[in-house]
């Protein structure tokens, strides 16, 4: 949600978990956030008992989408996890991305391995309104890539893979697009991804 009353921006970003039950009115100066109504009809008991709440202020310039705030709200919901291991030299790079997309108006929403088949499959969605291409990366080793319906059944012609891990597909106004890629039998994506 954003607010402008004078050219200055705030978006408010919410967890999914943590949504407010009633508004949020921008006003003068002033944004009000209503997160708990109690009513006593219908349920005379909802909104009742111990809440939790969390939300985040990003004042920006510009609106909400060349702000990206989108995006931020993903990082603000899907917080990066990580765990602690034992010491070792590992073989990866001090940085590196086993997923990466070029193109700041589409969010990845799913990366799993597929259903049926040895294949990963990555969900992405164009959240701006706008045409274009965006470049996809996955872990090296794959043998072709396509668009997939929702069901993961292969749409279309083969997409052109680069360096087997890379394709620029495009994409258009709040489309939601899959993506298949496929890795040989041996070497399953989800061991490429570790």
């Amino acid at each position: 949600m954003s607010a402008s009353e004078t050219g200055s921006i705030t978006s408010v970003l919410f967890p999914a978990a943590s949504r407010p039950r009633s508004t949020i009115r921008p006003g003068a100066n002033v944004l009000r956030l209503t997160l708990l109504r109690s009513p006593v009809s219908p349920d005379p008991d909802a909104d009742r008992g111990p809440e939790h709440f969390s939300f985040a202020l990003y004042p920006h310039d510009g609106d909400w989408k060349s702000a990206l705030t989108v995006r931020h709200g993903y990082d603000y919901n899907y917080k990066l996890r990580s765990m602690q291991v034992r010491a070792h030299a590992g073989a990866l790079p001090a940085e590196h991305s086993f997923i990466s997309v070029k193109g700041d108006n589409v969010v990845f929403t799913a990366v799993k391995k597929a259903e049926d088949t040895n294949a990963l499959i990555v969900r992405f969605y164009e959240w701006a309104g706008k045409d274009g291409d965006v470049q996809i990366t996955v872990p090296r080793g794959a043998t072709s890539a396509t668009f997939t319906n929702l069901m993961e059944k292969p749409e279309g012609a083969a997409l052109p893979l680069s360096d087997s891990s890379r394709i620029t597909v495009p994409v258009h106004p709040y489309s939601i697009d899959t993506a298949e890629f496929a890795y040989p039998h041996s070497e399953p994506a989800t061991q490429a991804m570790q």
